[in-house]
């Protein structure tokens, strides 16, 4: 069995951590708290694929996925750069195969490549970005996917599909690395997670724990129906994380406007048993429980950022207790 693994968001705004802050100084925590994640051990580091803010829309610095991992590859050594996860539909996908690709050189052969099918229609809305039916932003996804696979392998594209069509194009450099990792986001049970069985080196989901078991399950059976090996895609799993000395401290702060009912549409009960907030021993007992159901990889957004305590506490005091 592979050996468990752990990412951390790098904060970039998109969820308001950098209201108020002046975008120079709030570029500069950016970069310290990727060079943090580094040196207490983490193995990869991630940046959303938005453009305006959640959960409410506001002017506020949001930085741009790519350039955002282009910018932090010179300021990192080891750790892995991805996106969670990569709208298919908002960038041509030989564009998005090149910047990729490029990402992997800039920094010594160390992209993943997140990608899924797109949900924030207000963002679309706003940049002029076509909002196709869910059918056709999947089926996208699905092209899209094969069509970077072959920029990053072929001499030349052509590729003819419903929705996506090149002629003879170049797409250099290639990666580094033979081919990165590709990670699929998305728990559709119908479409989504066979395209995951067709293609996905690693699954995503933020998902409770009993849901995770579930959709395992069905990918499963997708990987069963196409013929590929259920255990050659790791399942990995994004929650929200953070970490308090007490259970009155997280009962205090699940209420307060800042707490589980922001991200939990008013049950933060639920929120909180399907996150990674608590003490630490409670975050560890959670995190066991996913690790059980097979999950092999966590990628951490922390909810007290810009502050870092949770993300060198999780480090530090939770993930020796989930390997022990």
């Amino acid at each position: 069995m592979s050996a468990l693994r752990y990412g951390a968001f790098a904060p970039q705004g998109w969820k308001l951590e950098y209201s108020g802050w002046s975008a120079a100084d709030a570029w500069a925590h950016t970069v310290e708290v990727a060079q943090l994640a580094e040196r207490v051990g983490y193995d990869h580091l991630w940046v959303y694929d938005h453009v305006e803010t959640v959960p409410r829309r506001e002017p506020t610095h949001v930085f741009e996925a790519f350039t955002t991992l282009a910018a932090l590859a010179p300021q990192t050594e080891r750790i892995k750069l991805g996106q969670m996860v990569t709208c298919a539909a908002y960038r041509n996908a030989g564009l998005l195969a090149k910047e990729a690709a490029c990402v992997d050189v800039f920094s010594g052969g160390r992209l993943i490549l997140g990608i899924g099918a797109g949900w924030y229609q207000r963002e679309y809305q706003a940049y002029g970005f076509d909002f196709p039916a869910p059918a056709d932003r999947l089926r996208i996804l699905a092209e899209t996917i094969q069509v970077v696979k072959q920029c990053w392998t072929e001499e030349t594209v052509t590729f003819h599909g419903k929705h996506l069509s090149f002629d003879g194009a170049y797409c250099d450099p290639k990666p580094l690395q033979q081919l990165p990792e590709i990670w699929v986001g998305g728990g559709g049970e119908q479409v989504t997670l066979r395209i995951a069985a067709r293609h996905a080196d690693k699954t995503n989901w933020q998902v409770g724990l009993d849901t995770f078991v579930h959709k395992s399950e069905v990918l499963r059976r997708h990987c069963d129906d196409v013929g590929r090996d259920f255990d050659s895609i790791v399942r990995t799993h994004a929650p929200d994380c953070r970490l308090f000395d007490t259970d009155a401290d997280l009962d205090a702060w699940l209420a307060s406007p800042d707490g589980g009912s922001l991200w939990g549409r008013g049950d933060p009960a639920e929120y909180a048993r399907d996150n990674f907030v608590g003490t630490v021993a409670q975050v560890a007992e959670k995190a066991r429980g996913y690790v059980e159901a097979g999950c092999r990889e966590f990628v951490l957004w922390f909810r007290d950022y810009p502050s870092t305590e949770s993300l060198e506490r999780f480090a530090q005091e939770v993930v020796p207790l989930v390997e022990s």
